[in-house]
């Protein structure tokens, strides 16, 4: 009878698979760490993924936070106002600009996208036929949908797009959500600074704090910037579409220049519009705007923009485009529309804390920009 006591207490005593000091128990540890690191990821995956919409109404909130900031302290310079009421000055004539807009331009801009629509459908139709004519008969357009089956559909989108951001429930949201995160942010930065300084470990705060301010930096540069692009471009644009007689002129480059908000594929996706209007003009009229419209944003891109950009974190080209394929095939469009600032903020965090902190490069040398 002892002995079957005494062998039950070796039992009980006995480690675990857990606790197992042999091979099998570190198998087993290392097993159990990596499929919980796995389930770990999965599920931060799959959280990242279900609020991906809402974090990138969050950025795109500081984005416009960063920019509420730096015009609400041009305003305290100037008038000698505190911060909050600079902020409140600025969202002000934001929204009085926007009314403006709403009152005295959309009537005008609405009536031109109908009659945009309208060209477009022609210009369709006349390079359908001009190919046709010029171009092996109906070999090549057979071998794609007819535009005739596809105009319906370009003029329900282009109409779809002109107004989702006035009919859709969840855009007008998506605004607010912006509107209302960029303006308590701007209204006290240092709080939301503090607070996420905070969580940082004693030792790494200062660097963290620079880091900050460098990414606002970078941000803040890189959206003055985006501005200046839009008002050149859309104003060029508008000259030399005026001067060649290409009609609608004044949408066709407010398009360009909110398309120029997207680096890289926004001006080309712009252009298809301008191109196929012009081409119901004619075809060398056509080749006329597209070969002034490259030259434009040759000009922009490599001697205006490069002049605005001294001295900030410009993306390389090739970076850029990849980036918002990237970003937009993972996120939807409102990824693709954010992807530059993304990769920007990317850009800079990497350049601080791998290339300076880790590497050791303070220099700049290995820095292609």
């Amino acid at each position: 009878m002892g002995t079957q006591r005494e062998h039950e207490g070796e039992a009980i005593k006995q480690p675990g698979l857990y606790n197992s000091e042999g091979g099998s128990g570190k198998v087993f540890r290392k097993s159990l760490v990596q499929s919980l690191t796995v389930l770990a990821v999965v599920v931060l995956a799959l959280l990242a993924k279900q609020t991906a919409y809402i974090l990138l109404l969050v950025f795109a909130g500081l984005l416009l936070a960063v920019l509420l900031d730096y015009f609400s302290q041009q305003l305290e310079r100037l008038l000698a106002a505190p911060h909050w009421l600079g902020v409140a000055l600025v969202l002000v004539l934001m929204t009085g600009l926007f009314v403006l807009v709403i009152v005295l331009v959309f009537p005008v801009i609405a009536e031109e996208c109908v009659m945009l629509l309208l060209q477009l459908e022609r210009a369709a139709e006349h390079i359908h036929v001009w190919l046709q004519v010029n171009l092996g008969g109906n070999f090549l357009v057979d071998q794609f949908p007819t535009l005739e089956d596809q105009l319906p559909n370009l003029g329900a989108m282009w109409r779809g797009v002109a107004g989702i951001f006035a009919t859709t429930i969840g855009a007008v949201t998506g605004v607010a959500i912006i509107v209302v995160v960029a303006a308590f942010i701007a209204y006290n930065p240092g709080m939301y600074t503090t607070g996420f300084l905070r969580l940082v470990p004693l030792d790494y705060r200062e660097r963290a704090a620079e880091v900050l301010a460098g990414i606002g930096t970078t941000i803040r540069r890189w959206l003055l910037g985006q501005l200046i692009s839009m008002v050149v471009l859309a104003i060029s644009t508008w000259i030399m579409l005026a001067l060649l007689g290409v009609p609608q002129a004044l949408i066709l480059s407010l398009i360009t220049g909110m398309m120029t908000f997207v680096p890289y594929l926004g001006p080309l996706i712009a252009l298809v519009p301008i191109f196929l209007v012009a081409f119901l003009e004619s075809p060398l009229l056509a080749l006329y705007v597209l070969i002034l419209y490259m030259v434009i944003q040759n000009a922009e891109s490599n001697v205006i923009m490069p002049i605005v950009f001294h001295r900030t974190a410009r993306i390389p080209p090739a970076l850029g485009v990849i980036s918002q394929i990237l970003f937009g095939s993972l996120l939807g469009f409102l990824g693709f529309v954010l992807a530059i600032p993304l990769m920007a903020v990317i850009l800079q965090s990497v350049k601080m804390l791998y290339v300076e902190d880790i590497l050791g490069d303070r220099n700049g040398k290995g820095d292609a920009s």
